[in-house]
């Protein structure tokens, strides 16, 4: 009996990577054509063990771009108010998402992410905490600091542009536009700095934003030369002084 239920749960997980596998694909394909959709710096994404994404956020469509440019499930961190109609709380889910008090430090959410990062899944959170205009970047909430220090997770920076053209406030369809994403270098928050993290959570969680602003830059400049996508320019503080650790 024990081995048909393992038997039943392999299967059970073989269908559900395939039926992933077939509509990221699928939308893949989709977003290509009708958004000439660009991504960068995929190979900054591990192809096994966990990570946080940490991307901007301006538009609702945001974690389906997000979703199927990776080629790993995904799972988001999304605003309690979305899950308030069952039928769409439901189904976004099933899509990965779960929910968190965006008014304060949400310890049930932290300690679902701490447990999806601890399994080895990857975890996307918007550290603005809500959508911006598409032209300023938000101050980030220490959430993505505290989930970083407790897991040891590498924290990938996140930016995309057009979303919010494609799909702007008050709008029911979507329209033309050009979307791209780009990924930044991991980094870390320093191990030795563990011990302080409810104090160095707001630093880190500032600097990640700094290098979704460098990544902002990189994709504004529309050429390589000149910008460091994996680093905020204009910084004296050293990194590892501030709670985060670069790969070697």
């Amino acid at each position: 009996m024990r081995i048909g239920f393992f038997r039943d749960l392999a299967l059970k997980k073989a269908v559900t990577r395939c039926a992933f596998s077939t509509a990221r694909l699928l939308c893949l394909g989709i977003a290509k054509i009708a958004f000439r959709l660009h991504v960068e710096g995929q190979e900054f994404i591990p192809r096994t063990g966990p990570a946080i994404l940490a991307a901007n956020h301006v538009s609702y469509i945001d974690p389906i771009i997000i979703g199927i440019v990776m080629r790993r499930p995904v799972r988001f961190m999304a605003k309690q108010e979305l899950f308030r109609f069952r039928l769409f709380g439901w189904l976004i889910r099933k899509f990965g998402a779960f929910p968190v008090n965006r008014d304060r430090i949400d310890r049930q959410a932290l300690k679902r992410a701490n447990s999806l990062l601890k399994a080895g899944e990857i975890v996307a959170i918007f550290p603005e905490g809500t959508r911006g205009d598409g032209i300023d970047l938000r101050p980030a909430k220490p959430g993505i600091g505290l989930i970083a220090a407790r897991t040891g997770a590498p924290v990938i920076p996140v930016f995309h542009r057009g979303t919010e053209k494609v799909f702007p406030r008050g709008a029911w369809l979507p329209r033309p536009n050009r979307i791209t994403v780009q990924f930044g270098a991991p980094c870390r928050f320093a191990e030795e700095e563990v011990e302080k993290a409810q104090g160095q959570a707001v630093i880190f969680s500032q600097i990640i934003m700094e290098k979704i602003a460098a990544l902002k830059t990189w994709s504004a400049s529309g050429s390589r030369s000149g910008v460091n996508r994996t680093y905020a320019t204009g910084e004296a503080m050293s990194i590892k002084k501030r709670g985060i650790n670069e790969p070697t």
